[in-house]
């Protein structure tokens, strides 16, 4: 119900100024109620003024304070204001102004009445974009706050010291080294990284997408040592753009991965995973195609993974309106596709 306690209130306000300023006015510029349908002419500048405040307050605003592109929202407003109420006024002077015996003012007072109006609206969208972003940001803190105070809950129920743990690994890699063993010491080294950046990085609000990237890489090869040699296991892992100087929220592309071998890989037949991530223009395309076996696939919400509804929940707070997601299955193979714009690293 909380839905449409918003939308409802637009409804009510828009049409209850709509019917106060017909019924209570007799004379809009150029246009008088006693000449001709004063309610189209009104009509149609409710209609364009309504235009400025929803793509101001749902689209630019939210648009542009996500990617703190300041400049590109002054100008994309500027732009869009002069073009709609250019738009309203030649409508007015060409079309409209014909029903009405009036003074036949010139399109330049029109112009003006029109911008005037527009730019009270225009200031009353940019407040409620603005207050309503605000509200968005105190409520998406408080949800980080408690996800990460949940999470520092669990790590200290756990009882186990994680420096307790880097030290038993660092021994086991010393250990691997002594008898010669360079593929378990490898394993063991990229296993620590593994739990290094888990414990530490994920700490962060975004870090670097290449470090991001660094720990996709580290999971995938300390799962391919539990692969055997005969088994037909490939898991293919391409790179596309240029990967620095952006950031992301960190964890956000391992599940993917973590789902494609769950449900992907069976060592009793071929199995295929193939993994693209390319940037570009700060936008970042994250594709996971895995095999499907013995009709199990997809994301699913158990109490051991990550799950498809979780990780919508997880990107629509970190990156609402600026991120797309879809998962399907194509002729035996089950495809991830996340797409996102990333932040850019300030200078």
């Amino acid at each position: 119900m909380k839905k449409y306690i918003e939308p409802i209130i637009h409804v009510l306000v828009w049409g209850i100024g709509y019917v106060l300023i017909l019924n209570y006015t007799s004379t809009i510029g150029d246009f008088r109620k006693d000449k001709g349908p004063y309610w189209v002419a009104l009509l149609f500048g409710m209609l364009m003024n309504t235009t400025v405040f929803y793509t101001t307050s749902f689209f630019l605003v939210p648009k542009f304070l996500r990617l703190k592109k300041i400049r590109a929202l002054v100008i994309s407003l500027l732009s869009g204001f002069i073009a709609i109420n250019l738009f309203e006024s030649i409508v007015d002077y060409r079309y409209l102004a014909v029903f009405f015996s009036s003074a036949n003012e010139s399109f330049l007072v029109y112009f003006l009445y029109n911008s005037v109006v527009s730019f009270f609206i225009l200031l009353v969208a940019l407040s409620y974009a603005l207050i309503k972003y605000w509200i968005q940001n105190e409520k998406l803190k408080r949800v980080l706050l408690e996800e990460k105070l949940s999470t520092e809950m669990a790590f200290l129920k756990s009882k186990i010291n994680p420096h307790f743990l880097f030290n038993v690994l660092n021994s086991f890699y010393a250990k691997s080294l002594k008898h010669d063993v360079p593929e378990l010491a490898d394993g063991i080294a990229k296993l620590a990284e593994l739990m290094r950046y888990m414990v530490y990085e994920t700490n962060e609000d975004k870090v670097p997408l290449e470090k991001e990237i660094h720990h996709l890489k580290n999971f995938i090869q300390v799962y391919q040592l539990r692969i055997a040699d005969e088994d037909e296991v490939y898991i293919n892992f391409k790179i596309k753009g240029d990967v620095k100087d952006v950031d992301i929220s960190p964890m956000l592309l391992i599940p993917f991965v973590e789902n494609a071998i769950k449900h992907g890989i069976d060592p009793k037949t071929k199995s295929l995973i193939n993994i693209s991530l390319e940037v570009e223009e700060n936008k970042l395309c994250f594709k996971v195609t895995n095999t499907i076996h013995q009709g199990i696939s997809g994301l699913k919400d158990e109490s051991s993974g990550f799950g498809l509804d979780n990780l919508k929940k997880r990107l629509s707070i970190l990156y609402p309106n600026t991120h797309t997601l879809e998962a399907n299955e194509d002729k035996g193979h089950f495809i991830s596709l996340l797409k996102l714009q990333l932040d850019e690293r300030p200078l």
